[in-house]
């Protein structure tokens, strides 16, 4: 398979310490607007820092970014969502302005049980969850932990098969993998870099890229990056991906065909092996909610209550 084995996930890779944020200090202009609006706001579960942006009302939405992403990967979506739905994005624990513990479990089921309990703390019983990348893996391993809990999914470009890992994941495990890290480009280097090749990275305007650059300076950010890749595939996938087709929650996968990190091959397999599963693929690479997302809203309107 044709990929680059160094895109901006890991090529943003640093060592470094977690330092606390200032709550009244947000990250980014995108939170201290969502901040001073007061839809922005920090939970404490279990002793970890959460941070959770969380618009409209309505039937509830839980949005779940991916590797290398947060909240601000739903930037698109977010507000247009709001107009019929309680929408909450979420910044994983090790990622955007949540904490980020070193020596934590960054696995999916570690993952899925963290936001079981943002769930609890902010009485979400049963939302539509939705899920990219990594965090489509999240949702789907939440569905077969606790299905009750599980109105529908919406799945794009998700984690699901052992099958074509990137060669950054194997990339991350390796001693050196810090070392490496802290040579890497950071900022308009990197775009130069990896525009030509990273179809996400290209039609990323200069003031998104340096959200996201800002977000991945922050101190810690990079070293639980590595952490997260460390452990995003299990030592045994064939549970999870046995349990696949007890999910029985109607299931909406938006998929990017020409994503090289998780070919749209993985995605026809999971849309025939989910029980209740519809497969739309789109012109589109790894994250099709930040390249096509009015294609992507005007499909979630059409599948969400």
């Amino acid at each position: 398979m044709s990929m680059n084995p160094y895109p901006l996930s890991f090529l943003c890779l640093v060592g470094g310490c977690a330092t606390a944020l200032d709550p009244t200090h947000r990250l980014t202009e995108f939170r201290e607007t969502l901040f001073q609006e007061g839809v922005l706001r920090d939970l404490t579960i279990d002793g970890y820092r959460y941070c959770v942006a969380e618009l409209g009302e309505g039937s509830p939405i839980v949005l779940v970014h991916g590797l290398g992403g947060s909240l601000y990967d739903w930037r698109h979506v977010l507000r247009p969502l709001a107009e019929e739905h309680r929408v909450l994005a979420v910044d994983l624990l090790g990622a955007g302005e949540s904490d980020l513990p070193e020596n934590e479990d960054y696995s999916i089921a570690a993952q899925a049980r963290r936001l079981r309990g943002l769930l609890d703390a902010l009485d979400v019983e049963r939302p539509a969850l939705v899920g990219n990348s990594y965090g489509g893996g999240i949702v789907l391993r939440f569905a077969e932990d606790w299905p009750e809990r599980v109105d529908r999914m919406v799945l794009l470009n998700s984690v699901c098969y052992a099958e074509h890992i990137p060669a950054y994941v194997s990339l991350a495990k390796v001693p050196c993998a810090g070392c490496v890290a802290e040579v890497a480009p950071l900022g308009k280097a990197t775009r130069w870099i990896l525009g030509n090749n990273d179809r996400t990275l290209s039609i990323l305007s200069e003031t998104e890229f340096d959200v996201y650059t800002q977000e991945l300076l922050r101190p810690g950010r990079r070293r639980a990056l590595v952490e997260v890749l460390r452990a995003i595939v299990p030592p045994d996938t064939r549970e999870f991906e046995a349990r696949l087709r007890t999910i029985r929650a109607p299931a909406l996968l938006i998929w990017g065909a020409a994503d090289t990190t998780i070919p749209v091959e993985l995605g026809r397999r999971l849309s025939r092996e989910l029980p209740n599963a519809q497969l739309v693929e789109l012109d589109a690479g790894h994250v099709p909610n930040q390249e096509r997302p009015q294609d992507v809203l005007r499909l979630m309107r059409g599948f969400l209550p």
